[in-house]
């Protein structure tokens, strides 16, 4: 028979910088996947438009060099904010 974990039992398992890596890269996912969203809901675009959108405009590096970004500033003890201005509609502004 074959024994299963759940994945708080397979995290435990790893190093504690593997655990805050992961925690780490789960709420950069997050908050991009809020961001997106909330982009998305402003242009009235449906979350598949607005993926093709994204795909044809940018590549994985564009993303990359922000979260750099954040992470150099977080280190520093400060916070970032990025505002989104969008035509007709009020300012969406995204922070840590």
């Amino acid at each position: 028979m074959v024994k299963y974990t759940t994945l708080s039992e397979e995290l435990s398992q790893l190093s504690m910088e593997r655990q805050e890596a992961i925690r780490l890269r789960a709420s950069e996912i997050y908050l991009e996947e809020i961001t997106l969203g909330q982009i998305g809901e402003k242009l009235g675009l449906s979350s598949s438009d607005l993926a093709t959108f994204l795909d044809r405009q940018f590549d994985q590096k564009q993303s990359l060099e922000l979260n750099s970004l954040r992470l150099m500033v977080k280190a520093l003890g400060g916070t970032m904010e990025i505002i989104v201005r969008l035509p007709n509609q009020e300012p969406l502004i995204i922070g840590d």
